[in-house]
């Protein structure tokens, strides 16, 4: 966990996301600082898909009536339940999904949404519309319990061995054991689209752009993205929020741009990073607009992000080697990262079960590959001995592509560590990725070829020969 941390506070938030345009630079400030600029002369009325109200000083969202509006069927969300995944969708439909992608269809307790799902302690709780909690405890069915409120929920999550749920008009809940649940006054009227913890703290989203963060549950305080961050960068309309590791993970996208989707990441609260990348599948990412995002898992040192059109989004800390892979014509809605599996769920109660690294991405450019060898990353020539000592990347570890196996373990113990392999076009270093994956290192890269390489090469045996 420290290591998927570290990776997503010093590589990941440089290169995640397209902020507007592709040559944007990551940007960051802390509250104190976006304080300190004055305030603009109020502007004309922005446009939203949702109708919006003035409320106090705050913006309130109008729900549109049920009767407005048709709620494509299919799974809303899924969670871990150790042995099996818990996927929860439209008319209170529940199902337990295991890893050979085996289905269990769970009593049917509600006809309503369920929006969110999580398990933990032995006890699983799903929210959903109209105030609706169910709880299962110990693998059992789920049941009814009273919420105390009839406003809708959009999602739940458990910190310090208390869950919480949020959702319309501010609605805040918890309950140390799931069936009892009492109101918290979350100091907002607007609806709270979606919660999340790591352990350390909670936070929450509003399509507004107001940030909900605690410590204790007790308190929770409120910042407004949108009115920090103006002049710094574009304004966003939130979706969800995740916590992989230490790190927060924001969904959203760009008032003004909309098919641009948006994703701030933090691991306090204090400051978010706003990032950019270039490509996509090794063309603009303009190209692959409008590209709307639901949910982010992480693997490793890899951001995957599930959206519309049955799109997958791979994207490492090479701006330019993010892929894109369409896996059907549903929305995906959700996503898990646990137990080896990739769990994704989505409209028409569609889903799908992968090995975690399916969507791996390894490839590496030269300017990410110097930053991370610079970093305390490996980089390992894998040609002949005579090739090597014709010229070769400075500093770079000789271990011809035949000695893998035997020379690797050796040289680099920590299978941690991050590996960069190169050779004369890229085919050999794919080889030794390989091998290095089936020794179970974690973080491999191929960079191609010794001439794909702009910066410093020396001939002969290096110095750093070891």
């Amino acid at each position: 966990m420290y290591k998927l941390s570290k990776r997503l506070s010093f590589a990941i938030l440089a290169v995640l996301f397209l902020a507007m345009n592709s040559g944007c630079s990551s940007q960051a400030i802390s509250a104190d600082e976006a304080s300190k600029v004055p305030p603009k002369a109020p502007a004309e009325e922005v446009p939203c898909c949702t109708p919006i109200e003035k409320a106090g000083t705050s913006l309130k969202t109008i729900a549109p009536k049920e009767s407005d509006t048709v709620k494509q069927q299919g799974y809303r969300a899924v969670c871990d339940a150790g042995t099996a995944y818990i996927a929860v969708g439209t008319s209170g439909r529940i199902d337990r999904i295991k890893p050979d992608k085996t289905v269990t269809r769970l009593p049917s307790v509600t006809p309503v949404c369920l929006n969110d799902v999580i398990s933990a302690n032995d006890t699983a709780v799903a929210v959903g519309d109209g105030g609706v909690i169910l709880i299962a405890k110990n693998g059992a069915d789920f049941k009814p319990v009273e919420s105390g409120t009839k406003k809708s929920l959009y999602g739940v999550t458990a910190l310090r061995e208390t869950f919480w749920a949020a959702g319309e008009d501010g609605v805040l809940l918890s309950s140390s054991d799931g069936e009892h649940w009492t109101s918290m006054d979350s100091g907002i009227r607007n609806n709270i689209l979606s919660i999340s913890e790591n352990g350390q703290m909670g936070m929450a989203v509003t399509r507004e752009g107001q940030i909900l963060m605690t410590s204790d549950g007790t308190l929770w305080n409120v910042m407004d993205y949108n009115t920090l961050y103006e002049g710094y960068s574009e304004l966003c309309w939130f979706q969800s929020i995740r916590a992989s590791g230490n790190v927060f993970i924001i969904i959203g996208e760009y008032q003004k741009n909309p098919g641009a989707p948006a994703i701030l990441t933090s691991d306090t609260g204090e400051v978010w990073r706003e990032a950019a990348y270039s490509q996509i599948n090794g063309k603009p990412c303009e190209e692959f607009f409008p590209l709307t995002v639901n949910s982010v898992a992480v693997e490793f040192d890899q951001l995957v992000a599930a959206g519309n059109g049955g799109k997958l989004l791979t994207i490492t800390d090479c701006s330019e080697c993010s892929t894109l892979d369409v896996l059907c014509n549903q929305n995906i809605n959700d996503l898990v990262s646990a137990n080896g599996y990739l769990v994704l769920v989505g409209n028409d109660f569609w889903f799908d079960v992968r090995k975690s690294d399916a969507f791996r991405q390894y490839n590496i450019r030269a300017e990410q590959a110097l930053t991370d060898y610079n970093n305390g990353a490996y980089i390992v020539d894998v040609r002949t001995d005579d090739e090597y000592n014709q010229g070769h990347i400075k500093g770079s570890m000789h271990i011809p592509v035949d000695n893998v196996e035997a020379e690797l373990e050796i040289r680099i113990p920590d299978k941690t560590r991050e590996v960069i392999f190169y050779c004369g076009t890229g085919a050999r270093a794919q080889k030794a990725l390989e091998k290095a994956l089936l020794m179970r290192y974690e973080t491999v890269y191929n960079l191609g070829g010794i001439s794909d390489w702009p910066y410093d090469t020396e001939a002969g045996v290096s110095s750093g020969e070891q």
